[in-house]
């Protein structure tokens, strides 16, 4: 069956008979946007492409799944793209008086899509099935009351309509924006996000000075649909990274400020600040797009719940009622706000920028410490009380008294605080265009001792993109990778496992390479493309070819697909390796 899919994937490859492929769909993970500068989403850049169909797989992202009850939102970003959803600052949206243009004021935008998905995956294997790793490694699955093992995939066909509808409205002195995203997810569960965009722009000093407020999505780095600095907006990884970049980024109430010099230099002063922490969001677990991280985690409390249960330390009633999302902080205040400013320029052919992000990670860590602890007071008491340690046996003892009287503890999960001190660079060379983004993520584990707390780690971009002589074919490669500090003084002892930034093989550093083939035939109508990406320590391999055509300049049609390689159960996509698909889709933008 494995060699069924492939072959039916790619297939697809025999219609790109021109070498040609076409451009990286901008909306994958963690942020492979586009070169957004100085301006707000809409500001972006089409070059490494986009999918003519919304829905379409042309994203990658990555999930760290290999600790428990942590989540690695710092892997590799996405692809960035200018869909529908955002507003190209070029756009004229009218104005708020003053303007004699015999051009309406107002102006209206739409994006109609619908995409059908097929995935293959089906068979009821050991390798299907979506289980979680436990503490060694090694992988364990859910099962239901009659103890057989729980699968977990979505029906094999799949239909995604999607609708956005924007409004806008701008003048001299002022601007604002209204995106409407009308999905199931939408209307059923997330209601705050039907409105995916709503922008109050102002200009002053002479149009040097730009203000503006709202539900935002903004976008940092230099980086061709891949970052390490992007940080402010959160991710919606329901769907996986198969949306654009730009519809799975989570809008977020903002304030921005912009200043820009009118030199020769451009320089450009931005200072953002969120009132609250925007986080990650994921699939259910009926999903087959949920990260192996979160069922470990639920499978854990459900164990606790019950465990407590049966000790009589909590009731039926109490254990009926209990709800998961009071692990969670509440992020929803100051203590959570974010806060960056970014200085960016030219020099000659050369672009630059520095910047500074305070704030948190969007994916939750778990302390487990009392967890743990009383899971194995049996032996750690005694232990403790032969060593004669007087405050390590005091600390046993609450906690033993803490179990008697009500149970084991859950984990408790926080959001790491971090700061990222980053720089980025572009130029041109010759043929080719070049960019570049290095990290430093700062956070409270400045020794690495804390298993509950990430690391400290640096993360980097280098990439280019070219054109070749041949038909209208445009070749972008782009290497990005991290790597955690300290990894040497990572926790020892039963905390070892349970460690934040803990990687059962020992691999600290993440690389990978992503190369994207695009070409234009036909006088545009016809657009063929594949987006390989290889994760080097990790030994995943992720294919996504794609032809597009547009009959008009509203319409395009596409098939598009997603194959995964991964070398073993320690890959980094290995929780979806079997979830490769053909996708249809029809798009009408007016």
């Amino acid at each position: 069956m494995k060699i069924t899919r492939v072959a039916a994937v790619l297939a697809l490859g025999v219609l790109f008979t021109s070498a040609a492929f076409a451009q990286f769909d901008d909306d994958n993970w963690d942020s492979w946007d586009d070169d957004l500068t100085n301006s707000s989403v809409s500001d972006e850049e089409d070059s490494f492409g986009s999918d003519d169909s919304s829905g379409s797989d042309d994203s990658f992202g990555s999930f760290d799944d290999d600790s428990f009850g942590s989540f690695d939102d710092d892997s590799f970003g996405s692809f960035d793209d200018d869909s529908f959803g955002s507003f190209d600052d070029g756009d004229s949206f009218g104005s708020f008086g003053g303007d004699d243009s015999s051009s309406s004021p107002l102006t209206f935008s739409g994006d109609l899509s619908l995409n059908t998905r097929y995935y293959f995956a089906k068979e009821e294997s050991d390798e299907f099935l979506k289980g979680t790793r436990n503490t060694t490694g090694a992988r364990i699955f859910d099962r239901d009351s009659n103890g057989d093992r729980i699968h977990f995939y979505d029906t094999t066909l799949k239909a995604i309509p999607k609708a956005k509808i924007g409004v806008n409205y701008s003048g001299s002195m002022s601007e604002a924006i209204l995106s409407v995203n009308l999905t199931e997810q939408t209307l059923k569960d997330y209601h705050e996000d039907i409105i995916d965009e709503l922008v109050i722009r102002g200009y002053f000093l002479d149009n040097a000075l730009t203000i503006e407020g709202g539900k935002m999505k903004i976008v940092w780095g230099k980086g061709d649909k891949l970052h390490v600095l992007d940080n402010f907006n959160s991710d919606d990884y329901t769907d996986f990274i198969i949306p654009d970049y730009i519809d799975r980024r989570i809008s977020t109430p903002m304030l921005r400020a912009v200043y820009s010099q009118p030199t020769a230099s451009a320089l450009t002063l931005e200072g953002v600040f969120t009132p609250f922490l925007p986080k990650d969001r994921f699939a259910e677990e009926d999903s087959i797009w949920i990260p192996a991280a979160y069922r470990t985690l639920s499978s854990t409390v459900k164990t606790i719940i019950a465990a407590n249960v049966v000790s009589g330390k909590m009731s039926l009633t109490d254990a009926a009622q209990f709800d998961s999302d009071d692990l969670y902080p509440d992020v929803y205040n100051l203590k959570y706000s974010q806060a960056g400013l970014r200085l960016t320029g030219t020099a000659s052919s050369f672009d630059w920028g520095i910047s500074y992000y305070y704030g948190h990670y969007k994916q939750p860590s778990a302390n487990a410490e009392e967890t743990v602890t009383m899971a194995n007071l049996s032996t750690l008491l005694p232990a403790a009380m032969a060593s004669g340690n007087a405050s390590e046996i005091a600390r046993l003892q609450k906690l033993y008294a803490k179990y008697n009287s009500s149970g084991i503890s859950l984990p408790k999960l926080e959001y790491d605080r971090k700061q990222t001190f980053g720089i980025e660079a572009a130029t041109v060379l010759g043929r080719f265009n070049l960019r570049a983004e290095a990290a430093y993520n700062l956070t409270d584990d400045f020794s690495g001792t804390d298993p509950w707390v990430h690391n400290n780690s640096l993360g980097w971009l280098i990439g280019f993109d070219m054109d070749i002589p041949i038909s209208n074919i445009n070749i972008n490669v782009q290497h990005i990778g991290s790597y955690i500090l300290k990894n040497d003084q990572l926790a020892k002892g039963i905390f070892k496992t349970y460690d934040v930034d803990y990687d059962p093989k020992g691999r600290y550093t993440n690389d990978k390479i992503v190369l994207n083939i695009t070409d234009s035939l036909m006088h545009d109508k016809l657009k063929p493309e594949v987006t390989l990406l290889w994760g080097i320590e990790r030994g995943d391999l992720v294919i996504q070819p794609k032809l597009a055509y547009s009959p008009t300049p509203e319409l395009t049609m596409t098939l598009s697909g997603m194959y995964i390689y991964c070398r073993d159960e320690f890959s980094e996509f290995y929780e979806w390796k079997n979830n490769d698909f053909v996708n249809l889709g029809i798009r009408y933008q007016f």
